[in-house]
């Protein structure tokens, strides 16, 4: 029992540990343009979204990109995100107009190669649908491009929960 209860602490003792720094004990960033490209990353991805463009999409899209879809399935390249993304754009009404906003709210650096950055996205309301949430990725300097090696986005929810009942006097 004593084992389970100290395995976070483990757990956070070798994140700490495993954490790229440069002299000084400071966390390596990268530079003023790296975060400018970063953050056009978000315009680049609503821009792509908009559009339906898988071509725009793969622009800013990591070959190693990998994620775990809402439904469980393991995207493992960019050719999975890209066909992923294509069969949810063909899902989305061809006369309904579908344009996202979206914000960063932060970049946060690993090292001057790799940084996460999250924000906020927002899209027209359709009916039973969540038309905002927040988003979160990890991006990746490959070459002189900044690209996402993974993402998640979250619906906001609250839109979608019924009204709490009146307390009763």
């Amino acid at each position: 029992m004593r084992t389970l209860r100290s395995t976070p602490f483990a757990l956070l003792a070798l994140a700490l540990a495993c954490t790229p720094k440069t002299g000084g004990g400071a966390a390596a960033t990268g530079t003023a343009e790296d975060e400018q490209a970063i953050r056009a990353l978000t315009d680049k991805y609503a821009a792509a979204f908009t559009a339906k463009d898988t071509t725009a999409l793969g622009a800013i899209t990591a070959n190693d990109f990998e994620i775990v879809d809402p439904t469980g399935k393991h995207q493992q390249s960019r050719a999975d995100a890209l066909a992923a993304a294509a069969r949810d754009y063909a899902m989305m009404p061809a006369n309904m107009p579908m344009t996202m906003k979206a914000t960063t709210t932060f970049v946060r650096w690993i090292d001057a190669t790799h940084a996460i950055a999250g924000g906020t996205w927002e899209t027209p309301s359709m009916p039973g649908m969540p038309s905002k949430g927040s988003w979160l990725a990890v991006d990746v300097k490959q070459g002189n491009e900044w690209k996402v090696q993974s993402a998640l986005g979250a619906p906001d929810m609250t839109a979608m929960m019924p009204a709490p009942t009146p307390a009763k006097p």
